[in-house]
């Protein structure tokens, strides 16, 4: 093999290695663990609560950017439990994180501002035996 060849093999490899990244680029903590066992069974809401908060406020060294969509789903699972006012708040910092998300958390800011809708009247079931004489 010629001194050339070897030389650009040589380069290859070590710029090949160089783009090899092993860090992320956000803390996800237990996220996913904690959504399925959420999804698996909804009783298992403080602990989904619990696990979004340990990547919301991070403690020593975990310091980061929070990733995309945690905030929302903070103020999403605010919103389920009754706290529309702390929901406004999570979707307007998931928007000032991430501005792409902008029309989806203006379209959440105005379901959680918005009047709650009243039951509708439950309509009687339609009579399958036909017209009575």
């Amino acid at each position: 093999m010629s001194a050339a060849r070897l030389l650009i093999a040589g380069a290859l490899t070590v710029t090949l290695a160089g783009c090899a990244n092993t860090h992320q680029a956000y803390n996800w903590g237990r996220y996913d663990p904690a959504l399925y066992a959420y999804y698996k069974v909804p009783a298992n809401e403080p602990q989904f609560e619990a696990a979004l908060l340990e990547i919301i406020q991070p403690t020593g060294s975990k310091t980061g950017v929070v990733p995309p969509g945690i905030f929302a789903e903070y103020g999403y699972l605010r919103l389920q439990q009754g706290n529309p006012a702390e929901a406004v708040q999570f979707f307007r910092q998931e928007e000032a994180h991430w501005p792409e998300s902008r029309v989806f958390m203006e379209r959440m800011i105005k379901v959680a501002e918005g009047p709650v809708a009243a039951p509708a009247a439950p309509v009687a079931p339609a009579s399958t035996d036909g017209p009575k004489p």
